[in-house]
């Protein structure tokens, strides 16, 4: 069926990781042929109004199709939709979500088997849903990466730091499950100010605790804690960061590193890999996707209640969501991050190659694809309902 009208309703005016990520699936499903509108509170302005975001702004101005057959696709949380009263206005409900350890929230459960089906970016998501008791469809649509924004031969990122210094990038937000202490602490114990290497990390805060000063004086305790003595130096970002400051600061680094311990899909490792800078992250978890051998260095890691680790967090652990019952992530080996990381800071030139593979890999990782995915599985879903 091709007379249908996909609205999304998703948070397309964010300036994250799920906003970029809700925007490109629409304009995604958009450049298929699909005709979409953007649900959007319009007292607000779109983020960006030139070039494809132009598109965005013309999306959200669509007027409704009246004699086209209504799609929702809902990119948020399952138990934050009205499913009674969407039921009224669409012919369809799709949900398009993403969860990071191996059991959905509980809060979940009683919407999420009301959908008529789900859109998930990864492997890792899909087994979760099924191991959550999930029964509707579960399609798995792809995340992708802008490979002409993100790119080797971008304008690199003026960094204090002396000529021919291995460059470590990191980029997340601060919360206990990108897990900001292992990081650290394995960098502090592994390098001393005599190695010529630097961490850049880009980081901001969620809830009251968002401000820079804040994460600064925690990572300045946690440090006074783990008695490193003199270490090697680390560059903190907490201010806002535009587009184009984030992908010269990808091309600062000589390899992107972070032991999160539990991924949806991962965008920054997405963004590096694209950029041409070969990953350092955990062998668990969306990214394992598109992770391999070939473009990145992976740590080991043992599956654990997320509860286990949090009693030592030195940032926001939102145990309500990712220490309930069943619930396991990944909980990556400090031993084995600082063998990689010096791994990687001894070969650079291995580490170029594995770029240069990252890069080509992601060429096959496009938005495009995504679309494609998604525009399939639309299709799925209305041909099992009208049977």
């Amino acid at each position: 069926m091709k007379n249908y009208q996909v609205i999304w309703n998703g948070p397309v005016l964010k300036g994250t990781g799920i906003g970029t990520a809700s925007r490109e699936y629409a304009l995604a499903l958009h450049r298929q042929g699909v005709d979409v509108k953007l649900a959007t509170n319009r007292s607000k302005p779109l983020l960006y109004t030139k070039g494809k975001n132009g598109v965005l702004k013309a999306l959200a101005k669509k007027p409704s199709a009246r004699k086209k057959t209504k799609i929702l696709i809902y990119h948020g949380l399952p138990h934050t939709l009205n499913l009674k009263q969407a039921r009224k206005q669409y012919r369809y409900i799709v949900l398009n979500t993403v969860w990071e350890t191996t059991r959905i929230p509980r809060n979940w459960h009683p919407n999420i088997n009301r959908f008529d089906a789900v859109f998930v970016p990864s492997v890792q998501n899909k087994t979760a849903m099924r191991s959550s008791g999930v029964k509707v469809p579960v399609f798995i649509v792809p995340h992708g990466v802008n490979t002409q924004t993100f790119k080797p031969g971008n304008r690199k990122l003026p960094l204090s730091v002396k000529k021919g210094t291995f460059v470590f990038v990191s980029v997340f937000t601060f919360q206990h499950r990108k897990n900001p202490e292992t990081l650290l602490r394995a960098y502090w114990e592994e390098f001393s100010p005599k190695d010529r290497v630097a961490l850049v990390i880009k980081t901001n805060g969620v809830g009251s605790q968002a401000s820079g000063l804040s994460i600064q004086r925690r990572i300045q305790a946690f440090k006074k804690k783990c008695k490193c003595g003199r270490t090697a130096p680390v560059h903190l970002i907490t201010s806002h960061t535009s587009p184009q400051k984030l992908k010269a600061l990808y091309a600062s680094g000589h390899a992107f590193v972070l032991p999160t311990r539990g991924e949806g899909v991962g965008l920054p490792f997405l963004e590096a890999l694209s950029s041409g800078v070969p990953v350092i992250a955990t062998r668990w978890g969306g990214q394992m996707d598109f992770l391999n051998n070939r473009n990145s260095l992976l740590i080991d890691y043992k599956l654990q209640p997320p509860a286990r680790s949090m009693k030592k967090s030195i940032s926001p652990s939102f145990g309500y969501l990712f220490a309930q019952r069943g619930q396991l992530w990944a909980e990556p080996s400090l031993r084995h991050l600082k063998k990689q990381m010096r791994y990687a800071y001894q070969h650079p030139a291995i580490c170029r190659r594995k770029g240069q593979q990252g890069r080509n890999d992601m060429r096959k990782h496009s938005w495009n694809r995504a679309g494609i995915a998604m525009k399939h599985a639309l299709t799925k879903v209305i041909r099992k309902k009208s049977r």
